[in-house]
């Protein structure tokens, strides 16, 4: 059986209103019935009694003259009345006088007890009515005469009864009309009731199921909703109209904010895909097309060839001119470029005056033939800004995707080498890769280097010691650049370094000072034990971050030339280079990562700790130098043990720089740093002159190791 919870709001609105009307008709017709059936009855004992009433007076004579015809007339009179069945005169005795119709004899015992007319139930379907006949007497009242007095009237006597019986029949046929009708009238009632009960119920449930069915619809994701307004009453006929106004409205608003979102997302994927000066694809796009290249030419050997365009004297018209002469030159370059390829070649921006050509089913000769048309035409173009008119050049560097190289990384390595190979060749050139050991033999490791100045680079080194151990010398060497003028005197390599950066090819002073640092490392491998491997670190300068391919290009080489493991080579990023190319030197340092070698931050401070969840180092510097100068002595050595526990916390070995106190020698330990540099420890001296550290007992404390 439902509960009443589970009924709709149509079945509980016909609860409402047929109940209270089903329950009252029952009441009502139970009270009629009753009523009518009592009447019913009680008329048919009056009348009962009313006929013996009248019979017993006249059957008087009849009973006292014993005159049976005088009692036959007056019981066929009685007889013809309707419903009487029966009729029966008895006399003083009991004894049957005269009688009609078909009835049940009475006993004298039973008769002497009536002494007044009386009803009751006879058989079934028969009502019984009796009276006593009674004899009066008859009284001369001669009291009017003088003299006389009053007669005591004679004693009234019981002489005989008179006996009917009446039939019920035509009674119950009247009480089964009362019921038939009233139940009728009942029913009728009832139906009519239910068909307003049902017209109301339909009136309200229907538009309110049609609203719920408009909130599911709304709520399984349709928009389009909207309701017929046909509530025949003016509650539900606004309820109906306010929601058609909402639903117009939540439509509205979702099909607006649908399409700024379509917009919004078609931009993001576009300005992710692109870059935003050029509105040519970014190096994102580029590599993600280089992979498909690749894959392309590894499943169904179609060859491309893969370009890399490195803009000459570009730099020229961004200093002279400013930034928006090099912007404008950078778009009027790529519309150059985007006109002398095919369509179904790929032109991208990877960098700031770099450019990448992916040409699709390109042999080698067409490959060659368009990048030297592509050159000719950049060379030819001449860019004029407020008067001034500049040329440049395009250093192109060509390698092809045919298989021969295994990933996308080596990919890009041989084309930027290539690039970089034309620019040392006078740039505005087309070079084609070729493989390390199809070159022509150099002239030496630091050739270009020196060239156009006075001053002349050398390789020396400071060493980075395990907190603990007491030799004055480690297994861990950082190479420093000291330049060495034309009088001999030895000096910090500042201004040398400014003034290479200027030149066209900056990245060739890391170069050199990779091959310089590699032979060394050689050589001290030849005279040291083989428990001793030397590990060194070598600062990185802006053009190995920007040049990263390149420069690992190189340094792969020098490594595998001198038999060195990359493993102990390991690279110092200082963190204000790390804030100004953060994206750059995440690709440097998995480009590091991936050829075997570590990282260390230095230069740690409170401002580069988020760098550490980025680049991930092994190791971070921390100068404890500039920390005591910036903060003062107790300041700065509890910013450092900060410091240190912090990137000890996140698994990176900290290291304290610049250690110029022999006093703080002691507290490093309990600082939470494992290794120490400085002129407390060891001071930088010429690389060649390095010597294998030698196992003694740990010297006293506070004592400087030279």
């Amino acid at each position: 059986m439902r509960r009443l919870g589970d009924l709709s709001i149509h079945n509980r609105l016909l609860l409402v209103a047929l109940l209270p009307a089903a329950l009252l008709a029952t009441l009502i017709t139970g009270l009629v019935l009753y009523r009518s059936t009592m009447s019913l009855d009680e008329a048919l004992r009056e009348r009962g009694q009313a006929i013996v009433s009248f019979l017993a007076p006249a059957a008087e004579y009849g009973v006292i003259s014993g005159n049976r015809a005088n009692l036959y007339e007056l019981l066929q009179a009685a007889i013809a009345q309707r419903e009487i069945s029966a009729v029966a005169i008895y006399n003083q005795e009991g004894a049957l006088l005269a009688s009609t119709g078909r009835f049940n004899v009475l006993e004298p015992t039973a008769l002497r007890e009536i002494d007044e007319p009386s009803t009751s139930r006879g058989p079934v379907n028969v009502f019984v009515a009796t009276a006593p006949v009674v004899s009066r007497g008859v009284v001369f009242d001669d009291a009017f005469r003088p003299g006389w007095s009053a007669v005591e009237p004679p004693p009234v006597r019981t002489i005989g009864w008179v006996y009917v019986e009446l039939d019920k029949g035509p009674s119950q046929r009247e009480k089964r009309l009362v019921i038939f009708a009233t139940l009728g009238l009942a029913l009728v009632g009832l139906g009519l009731t239910g068909i307003v009960g049902l017209r109301l119920a339909r009136s309200i449930s229907r538009p309110v199921a049609a609203l719920v069915e408009g909130v599911d619809r709304m709520a399984g994701g349709a928009l389009d909703v909207e309701l017929a307004e046909t509530a025949s009453t003016a509650e539900l006929g606004a309820l109906e109209r306010g929601f058609n106004t909402m639903a117009r409205s939540i439509s509205e608003s979702h099909r607006t904010m649908q399409s700024r979102i379509d917009a919004a997302t078609a931009l993001l994927a576009h300005q992710a895909q692109h870059d935003p000066l050029t509105g040519l694809p970014n190096r994102r796009a580029f590599e993600e097309r280089l992979e498909e290249s690749v894959a392309v030419s590894k499943r169904a050997g179609d060859h491309c060839a893969l370009c890399f365009i490195d803009l000459d004297r570009f730099k020229i018209v961004n200093d002279t001119c400013g930034h928006a002469a090099g912007d404008e030159l950078l778009c009027r370059i790529a519309r150059l470029i985007r006109q002398r390829v095919r369509d179904q070649d790929v032109v991208c921006r990877v960098g700031g005056d770099e450019f990448a050509l992916i040409l699709r089913g390109c042999s080698r000769a067409d490959a060659l033939r368009i990048a030297e048309h592509l050159r000719e035409g950049v060379a030819a173009f001449r860019f004029s800004w407020e008067d001034r008119l500049f040329s440049i050049g395009a250093s192109i560097g060509v390698t092809f995707i045919d298989g021969t190289h295994a990933t996308v990384a080596d990919l890009l390595m041989a084309a930027d080498s290539a690039c970089y190979e034309a620019k040392k060749r006078g740039r505005n050139q087309v070079v084609e890769f070729t493989p390390l050991g199809d070159r022509p033999a150099s002239d030496g490791p630091v050739r270009g280097v020196d060239e156009g100045f006075e001053e002349h680079v050398e390789l020396h080194a400071q060493s980075i010691v395990p907190l603990g151990r007491a030799s004055g010398a480690a297994a861990w060497l950082e190479v420093l650049l000291r330049v060495r003028d034309t009088a001999g005197e030895l000096r910090q390599p500042t201004d040398y370094l400014v003034r290479f950066e200027n030149r066209e090819a900056p990245l060739d002073l890391d170069i050199g000072v990779v091959e310089l640092a590699c032979a060394a490392v050689a050589q001290l491998d030849s005279s040291v034990a083989e428990t001793h491997p030397v590990s060194v670190s070598l600062n990185v300068s802006r053009a190995s971050i920007l040049e990263a391919p390149v420069f690992l290009a190189h340094l792969r080489a020098s490594l595998h030339g001198n038999a060195i493991a990359p493993q102990r080579i390991v690279f110092e990023l200082p963190v204000p280079l790390v804030d100004q190319f953060p994206d750059e030197c995440r690709s440097f340092a998995a480009g590091a990562r991936e050829l075997g070698c570590r990282l260390t931050l230095q230069q740690l401070d409170g401002g580069g700790v988020r760098h550490l969840k980025s680049l991930q180092p092994d190791y971070v510097k921390i100068s404890l130098n500039a920390l005591i100068t910036a903060y003062g002595l107790e300041a700065g050595c509890n910013l450092a043990q900060a410091l240190a526990g912090m990137a000890a916390a996140l698994d990176v070995t900290p290291i304290a720089s610049e250690v110029e106190d022999p006093v703080l020698l002691e507290t490093l330990h309990a600082f939470g740093f494992a290794y120490a540099q400085g002129h407390a420890i060891a001071s930088p001296r010429p690389i060649g002159e390095w010597k294998a550290p030698v196992e003694q007992p740990a010297p006293a404390a506070r004592r400087a190791i030279s």
